[in-house]
């Protein structure tokens, strides 16, 4: 039935056809077919596990090590033993799943030496000990990575033990011998707990150290976890950091952690754009566009380019450039869609173009009523469209309005365009005295 199935797969399978192939000289039964199906079943999901048991020299000697002990194999399940444990030596793996690996490998020794002797000293410590650095690790790398959904995504969760573990790894510092629980320690306290520029530049040395040691996509995780510090830092204000984060995203691509399926994701390309605007390494963006354009994803190889080089019009001082690449990119998304109309805005206020900045104003209003999905960027582009309004209808010699409006905008936590908006306002003092 299988070798059937291969020769035909482009075409819908025929119940009594592929019966026949498997019962030659049987009658066709719905009963019986429906029963073919569900043993056809059970043989490929034994098979997948046993592929899969191929590919995981852990999972192999793990299940071994269980059979040779449950026999008394004595003589083949200590070969066995100091073979799991090459392996593990040799990988270089520090990675929460090794440890966890060498837990079952003690838990496997505890077992084989109190099946023997009841009265013999055992490694039990031992297999405590890793089991302890497994689940912090674990549960530090959880939190980093619930951190990174709640700001993404806006989803909620709550990761229980983490002040125990933390107070745990103060007590016992041994504990950071360990890779695994020394960098998601690291990186809980820099991200998660918003920590200082020490713990920022501990948790970079971190990644930096024993990358070679992680699965490609828990570095790329730490990557974006770093990134996510540098942002939120120059959120607030602190400009340093778009050195750091560029680097960061210059880094992980060069080594290609950034990479999914192939692409570059859109979120990743505007975002080296947008730092390395803010850092006027104008020829670098040009040139960047330029080589990355062909690793995004199809669907984005027009439109987001033409952002990017709206946004380096933008920082080059040419308007009405901005204006005519804006009015040529197809936004459907909502990342895309509100940042052409962010920059559309910056150029219509600019030109004092006050009719078509109103329109601009109220259809990013009606969008962002209508889209759900905006996340977490909804405060900031609220702000925005408030902000304009506010600067739009300041009286010209109205000191405390005035005064009240840049208060409002320095106060704002989220909101990302202070720099500009801040800066029109002052031009608009500035144009009154």
């Amino acid at each position: 039935m299988l070798e059937y199935w291969r020769e035909n797969r482009h075409r819908p399978p025929e119940q009594q056809v592929l019966f026949a192939k498997a019962f030659p000289n049987k009658p066709f039964l719905k009963r019986d077919y429906y029963l073919l199906l569900s043993r056809f079943a059970k043989v490929v999901e034994k098979f997948l596990v046993w592929q899969t048991l191929q590919q995981d020299k852990r999972g192999h000697y793990r299940y071994l090590l269980s059979a040779l002990r449950q026999r008394q194999q004595d003589t083949l399940f200590e070969r066995s033993l100091k073979q799991a444990t090459a392996v593990q030596v040799s990988g270089e793996d520090h990675a929460p799943a090794a440890l966890h690996f060498v837990y079952h490998l003690e838990k496997e020794y505890y077992d084989f030496i109190a099946s023997h002797d009841r009265s013999s000293t055992t490694n039990l410590q031992q297999a405590s000990d890793s089991l302890d650095a497994y689940y912090f690790a674990e549960k530090l790398k959880q939190a980093c990575l619930a951190h990174s959904r709640q700001l993404i995504n806006q989803e909620v969760y709550d990761i229980h033990m983490l002040n125990a573990i933390c107070q745990e790894i103060e007590e016992r510092p041994k504990l950071l011998q360990q890779p695994a629980v020394r960098v998601y320690y690291a990186c809980y306290r820099a991200v998660v707990l918003g920590g200082t520029q020490h713990d920022f530049q501990q948790l970079r040395h971190c990644i930096s150290t024993y990358k070679e040691g992680f699965p490609a996509q828990e570095i790329r995780d730490l990557y974006l976890l770093a990134i996510n510090y540098c942002i939120r830092a120059l959120n607030y204000g602190q400009t340093t950091f778009a050195q750091e984060a560029l680097q960061l995203y210059e880094q992980s691509l060069l080594q290609g952690y950034l990479l999914e399926d192939g692409h570059l994701p859109e979120s990743t390309f505007s975002n080296m754009v947008s730092l390395a605007l803010k850092l006027e390494r104008h020829d670098w963006v040009s040139s960047f566009i330029k080589v990355h354009t062909s690793k995004l994803k199809p669907a984005f190889q027009e439109a987001l380019p033409r952002y990017a080089y709206a946004k380096l019009a933008y920082e080059l001082g040419d308007l009405d450039q901005v204006l005519r690449l804006c009015a040529t990119v197809e936004a459907r998304q909502p990342f895309l869609y509100l940042g052409i109309k962010s920059l559309q805005l910056k150029a219509l206020y600019e030109q004092q173009s006050w009719d078509a900045l109103e329109s601009l104003l109220d259809s990013m209003r009606v969008y962002l009523q209508r889209h759900a999905d905006v996340g977490y960027h909804r405060q900031h582009y609220q702000l925005l469209i408030q902000f304009t309004r506010r600067l739009l209808y300041l009286p010209p010699n109205d000191k405390t309005k005035r005064q009240q409006l840049e208060k409002a905008i320095k106060e704002a936590e989220l909101f990302r365009e202070k720099a500009w908006i801040l800066d029109q306002l002052h031009k608009r003092a500035n144009k009154t005295q």
